[in-house]
């Protein structure tokens, strides 16, 4: 074949590059490069074009684990997830991805795959990586990939207000098919362990304590070591005294800010999250507003929670005009709860238990001592007491109860019914003893007994729910965004679970057996669709044994 010399298109093999002539242009065939009219590709940038993710490998035949597709029955629990959550919005979690990088998991894949363990029980990173690697169920909801702990920790820490919003979205889908009832609202809280030890929690009350009692240590007697541990925890109680009054609490941890020390049901005193929570119906108990704190008792929560919930409602697409009815124990019964209740009575109706007013010296006396009803407290402060003879008084005891004292116990005849110490006391808040009288009277009216019972049906299932069932009793993270996200993401899952589910056919198994007196029923349960993630946990729910 024959080319012209200065071609470079034939030459003996061997011949380094460096040897070869250059390509000298030949004409308008030249292999030279020439300016081009078509416009150059624009650069990618962030949010241009439209992210892009990883394909769906779940109708892929993986040789090793199958395909995720075909191995989950119908009518498995993470099909349904599938299906709730692809009724959420999620264009939020989307817009904020970019092109840019490396493809990853769809966000909608990692909020079906949390939320479907939250359900399973499933609360750390740690567990859901190593389900995703083994369990069919995940990896349909994961599109068939795998993702390290990090991937699914930021997902869930980042996206707290987008948690918060899919709750929204929930109660939006119950208000479109008529499932909410304003007048049927309840609140109570939850306690939930934080990731935190006791050693790092810091109290008012002992850091008090411990500062009164260095100060009667003279650090010059000391040895030098001494010294140097006596200033440490002077610093160490001063700087916990400082913290509890800068941001208004009695106890934190230094550890977890969020958290402070609780009392649990069990006894123990641990750190923890108060989690207050407003559900509706007793019948749909379905979450409507959350709040997160860690206040010792639920004393002066009564209106953020109602405040909360109405504009939850609002949002859902309820009318602004529209009148709630919440029940409370009395756990809000405190001064600032019952004046809230008393000036909102126009757009909410609160039913706040009253308990019966406590007897005094039961176990010295059969029956107790002589109650404040007993006692006459006059137009102009003074106080009569059951022997008609007039107290001392009154006497101001803090900002807004005052207190008298009786006349010449010591020989009243009455005084092994009235009081066994020297003087009887009579104690008196006329606010709030005013306030506790109205809701006495609110409670007394006909149906506010009925209705206030139903609080218990109403919200105290929820935390069951997510306690025993959902098996959520701990926080799972240190950080004040990531347990914030969590429990959102806890209430997502028990949300969209109780509205997909609420009026749904359960099919009851019964054990019978023949008895001399006729037919026993041994045990009731609801038989469960079976699960990879728990193969030893046994496929029901037992309702009822009957020995």
């Amino acid at each position: 074949m024959h080319t012209s010399p200065g071609s470079g298109t034939d030459h003996p093999p061997g011949t380094p590059s460096s040897a070869r002539p250059e390509a000298v242009p030949d004409g308008p065939s030249s292999l030279a490069l020439q300016p081009s009219n078509t416009p150059p590709k624009p650069r990618r940038r962030r949010g241009r074009p439209a992210p892009r993710f990883r394909e769906d490998h779940t109708h892929q035949l993986d040789p090793l684990r199958g395909c995720p597709e075909e191995m989950v029955p119908e009518g498995h629990l993470a099909r349904q997830v599938q299906a709730w959550v692809a009724a959420l919005d999620t264009s939020a979690l989307e817009a904020g991805y970019s092109a840019l990088g490396r493809h990853g998991i769809h966000p909608r894949h990692l909020l079906t795959v949390w939320i479907y363990a939250s359900l399973a029980g499933l609360h750390y990173a740690t567990q859901v990586v190593r389900a995703l690697a083994t369990d069919h169920a995940f990896g349909l909801l994961s599109g068939g990939h795998t993702c390290k702990e990090t991937t699914l920790r930021t997902f869930r820490r980042e996206h707290g207000a987008f948690l918060a919003q899919a709750v929204g979205q929930t109660l939006q889908m119950a208000h479109e098919q008529g499932l909410l009832d304003p007048q049927q609202l309840a609140v109570d809280s939850v306690r939930l362990q934080a990731d935190a030890s006791n050693a790092s929690l810091r109290t008012r009350t002992r850091s008090t304590a411990r500062l009164a009692a260095l100060a009667e240590v003279d650090p010059a007697t000391l040895r030098p070591e001494a010294q140097a541990a006596h200033a440490e925890k002077l610093a160490k109680h001063q700087a916990a005294i400082e913290h509890c009054d800068a941001e208004e609490r009695s106890s934190y941890s230094t550890t977890t800010p969020s958290a402070g020390l609780l009392k649990f049901p069990s006894g123990a005193a641990l750190p923890g999250h108060r989690v207050t929570v407003t559900a509706c119906r007793s019948d749909l108990r379905m979450v409507v507003s959350v709040l997160i704190n860690a206040t010792p008792n639920d004393f002066g929560w009564l209106e953020a929670a109602v405040t909360q919930t109405r504009a939850s409602l609002r949002a859902a697409g309820l009318a602004e005009e529209t009148r709630l009815q919440v029940a409370a124990d009395a756990g809000y019964r405190s001064k600032a709860d019952l004046a809230f209740a008393e000036a909102n009575a126009s757009w909410v109706d609160l039913l706040v238990a009253e308990p019966p007013e406590p007897q005094r010296g039961k176990k010295a006396r059969p029956g107790g001592f002589f109650g404040r009803d007993r006692f006459q407290i006059h137009d102009d402060g003074s106080a009569t007491c059951p022997a008609g003879r007039a107290m001392q008084g009154p006497y101001r005891q803090g900002q807004h109860r005052r207190m008298w004292r009786g006349e010449g116990c010591a020989s009243c005849a009455l005084k092994a019914a009235c009081t066994k110490a020297k003087v009887r006391t009579l104690n008196q808040g006329p606010e709030a003893d005013r306030l506790h009288q109205a809701m006495r009277t609110r409670l007394a009216a006909p149906g506010a007994q009925a209705r206030y019972h139903q609080r218990i049906a109403t919200v105290e299932p929820v935390f069951a729910y997510l306690e025993d069932v959902m098996q959520y009793r701990r926080a799972s993270s240190r950080l004040t965004a990531t347990v914030q996200a969590e429990i959102w993401l806890k209430i997502l899952a028990y949300n969209l679970m109780r509205l997909h589910t609420v009026g749904a056919v359960v099919s009851v198994c019964v054990s019978l057996a023949a008895t001399p007196a006729g037919i026993r029923i041994l045990a009731a349960w609801i038989p469960l669709a079976p699960t990879a993630t728990a193969p030893e946990r046994p496929r029901a729910w037992v309702l009822q044994t009957l020995s």
